[in-house]
């Protein structure tokens, strides 16, 4: 039997017409590792939302993959790994005795007694512990998931990163381009890509189930910051914050607690759309393969953007807004409108949920059933023969009218592999298993889709025409000038 080091195993992406990776052998790269061999981890961004949920407290359900080194800038968030670990090292120990949780108290007590050598410079952590390392997951504030990920990439480590994957669309044109030249196995934490669900919404879609789509309607009721100054007053910097590299690449400002609000500011995130917009509009853009468009494998056109919102911000984002991308055929697929609805509770952007409770009510859907439709975040697809409602991580698929479906499967796929889970299917792709769906060449695309949007909230009322191949707004040089910002020396992408 040929070893799984001389032997890459070939993923062919589901129905669709993606094009195949083929692993290539390389020597101590992680996705060589034979199963029975330890998996070294180095986590940056300890207490992120996907390291702590998705390693931190789960490190014991990964067969011989464990943390190697850590890397936060802030120490409080180190701290709090470090006390989950001790916390359950000591309840654990005292579960009965033949005990799943029995077993894992040993993992973390070791943890406990012997922690991972920990870095608050990640640039320093590849220079010193490039061979200690065989993958990187990366969980730090929005604005430094493109250059952690870049470097780790280049320094031959496979990579797990948050979403947004970027915050400007010249970081998703430069990732996508490393992930092209690395081949190396990556993943956006978006995680309802592994879900039975999604991947049943996918192929329902592909399977032109719903028919031909030309709207897509993707919706979150939070509502924008809209600051209007600078954070004002002195502040003492936390003991225990390296504020310098929580800062990383973006200008320099004297520390303020209000700065790391990590959503509110357009010079370290993209607002709410970075935050929910990977899970919401996740189904639409994978199944209706938006990403062909940066592939060049589509009719090249440009893609049509637009924003309506409750006044601009260059500083925050607006309260309300309402951004339509107009994306050209992709194959046989005809031209489909995507809108991103925005606003605070009880209302997304003003007068959507009423349209969108029409269009539901047009399609059978009443009283209980409607408001169930309508939740905080989610989706809704519009085809020709039917519509596919679906929740904030695109996890549950709904099809209406429900008379006409019911003899649909919409609960698991039946051509897409099912998934471990999203982390694990990240982990077995390291060790030579297939590309995870949300693999940087299809995220970075998306990430790019998505700053697009971004840019449009500035110039509200104003079309923008962006080029997915050159990643250029060739329309307006006023917009264009927001496609990449100027890096602190230092830092690069």
């Amino acid at each position: 039997m040929t070893s799984p080091l001389t032997n890459r195993r070939r993923f062919v992406a589901a129905a669709g017409g993606g094009a195949g990776f083929l692993f290539l052998p390389s020597a101590r790269v992680a996705f060589g590792y034979q199963a029975n061999e330890r998996l070294r981890l180095a986590v940056v961004g300890m207490a992120g939302y996907g390291a702590y949920h998705g390693f931190a407290e789960a490190i014991h359900t990964y067969e011989n993959a464990g943390y190697a080194v850590s890397c936060d800038v802030d120490r409080r968030k180190v701290q709090k790994v470090y006390d989950l670990w001790a916390k359950r090292a000591a309840e654990w120990a005292r579960s009965d005795k033949e005990s799943e949780r029995k077993a894992a108290a040993e993992h973390y007590s070791r943890l406990d007694e012997k922690k991972p050598p920990h870095f608050t410079d990640y640039r320093r952590m590849l220079d010193e512990a490039a061979d200690q390392i065989d993958a990187v997951i990366v969980a730090t504030p929005d604005h430094t998931h493109a250059v952690i990920a870049a470097a780790a990439l280049r320094a031959g480590k496979p990579v797990l990163a948050e979403k947004p994957l970027t915050i400007s669309a010249h970081e998703a044109r430069a990732l996508h381009k490393l992930a092209r030249e690395c081949k190396l196995p990556t993943q956006m934490n978006n995680g309802g890509t592994a879900s039975p669900g999604f991947r049943r919404g996918v192929e329902i879609i592909r399977e032109g189930l719903i028919g031909d789509i030309r709207n897509v309607h993707i919706f979150f009721s939070r509502g924008g910051r809209n600051f209007q100054q600078t954070p004002r007053g002195t502040h003492e910097i936390p003991e225990g914050l390296e504020w310098n590299l929580w800062l990383a690449q973006v200008p320099w400002r004297e520390y303020h607690p209000e700065w790391i609000n990590r959503i509110a500011w357009r010079e370290t995130s993209i607002g709410e759309l970075g935050n929910f917009g990977p899970h919401a509009a996740n189904m639409a853009f994978m199944a209706l393969n938006v990403k062909d468009l940066w592939d060049g494998t589509a009719h090249p056109a440009a893609i049509r953007v637009r924003a309506d919102c409750s006044g601009a911000n260059q500083l925050s984002y607006p309260l309300w807004e309402k951004i339509t991308w107009e994306i050209p055929a992709r194959a046989s697929l005809p031209p489909v409108t995507f809108t991103w609805h925005h606003g605070y509770p009880p209302d997304y952007a003003p007068g959507s949920r009423k349209m969108f409770a029409d269009l539901l009510g047009d399609h059978g859907a009443a009283g209980d059933g409607l408001k169930e439709l309508l939740p905080d975040a989610g989706c809704l697809i519009i085809g020709s023969k039917g519509l596919l409602a679906t929740n904030s991580h695109n996890t549950i698929v709904r099809l209406l009218p429900k008379e006409k479906f019911e003899n649909v499967e919409q609960s698991r796929p039946l051509t897409i592999p099912a998934s471990p889970g999203h982390y694990k299917e990240w982990v077995a792709a390291c060790r030579g298993g297939s590309t995870p769906l949300s693999h940087f060449e299809y995220a970075a695309p998306f990430a790019g889709f998505l700053n697009a949007g971004s840019i449009a909230t500035r110039f509200p009322n104003e079309t923008l025409e962006f080029d997915p191949v050159s990643g250029q707004i060739t329309n307006h040089p006023r917009a264009a000038a927001f496609l990449q910002y100027e890096y602190r020396k230092g830092w690069s992408i």
